[in-house]
């Protein structure tokens, strides 16, 4: 038998008041949540009540907590695509996302085992790095090392990678047609250093990709190493038997 004169919880209450709130789009991604103070003063409940609420919507997805910050309507998923080679902001546009960068780093250096593999070359060769903090919505997703070989790209440093894409440069302007990429994923967690840049906890989960990607004439044009936020990354691809699509 129902209980119809059972009433919820407070804490249930008002979760389920903000989940309407953020269903209806009045706090949109990335927004920022009402504190516990402010939800205390404004449905006269307890600061623990107002904590458990909260606490309710990180659990259930709706939300996640920046330390030192409050919380936070959670930015839907970012779905990378393993089916089709296209750019990072080409992927976010193609789900609706407003993508947007920021440049950390854009020089020349000399490449290190790991580059000097990835692009196969050798050790010492010269390579353009470029770091950039990667967002969706204004809201950080995934921070990215891009490595190209200076011999193929005379005067790159004049690209602005805030604004342009490197896969259309790579393309349009250097003549590179790209044909495949190779592609390795493995599960990390973050450094201090890549935390801060990405707005979040030393140690939180993430997904490690690493590219090489090749033009029509199997040459290496460029290689990436990427670190996207493990709880707002979604991986996607299709799996085909031999001969069949």
């Amino acid at each position: 038998m129902i209980n119809k004169s059972y009433t919820p919880p407070l804490y249930i209450q008002i979760k389920d008041t903000l989940i309407e709130k953020i269903n209806s789009g009045e706090f949109k991604s990335g927004s920022q949540l009402p504190s516990e103070r402010e939800l205390s003063d404004t449905y006269e409940i307890s600061r623990m009540t107002a904590r458990n609420a909260l606490s309710q919507l990180v659990d259930l997805g709706y939300a996640y907590r920046v330390k030192g910050k409050g919380t936070f309507v959670r930015l839907p998923n970012f779905e990378r695509d393993f089916v089709k080679l296209s750019g990072f902001s080409q992927m976010l546009k193609s789900r609706g996302i407003q993508p947007s960068n920021k440049i950390v780093k854009f020089e020349i250096i000399e490449s290190d085992k790991k580059i000097a593999s990835l692009l196969e070359t050798t050790i010492g060769t010269k390579v353009y790095e470029i770091v950039r903090v990667r967002y969706g919505d204004n809201i950080p997703l995934a921070l990215e090392y891009s490595y190209l070989p200076i011999s193929l790209y005379e005067n790159l440093l004049q690209y602005d990678f805030e604004n342009n894409s490197l896969y259309e440069v790579i393309e349009n302007i250097y003549d590179y047609k790209l044909k495949f990429s190779k592609q390795w994923i493995k599960i990390t967690t973050l450094y201090e250093k890549e935390a801060t840049m990405l707005d979040v906890d030393e140690n939180t989960p993430a997904f490690l990709l690493e590219s090489i990607s090749y033009d029509i004439n199997d040459k290496v044009v460029e290689a990436t190493k990427s670190i996207n936020i493990g709880d707002r990354t979604i991986f996607y691809t299709e799996l085909w038997p031999n001969g069949i699509k």
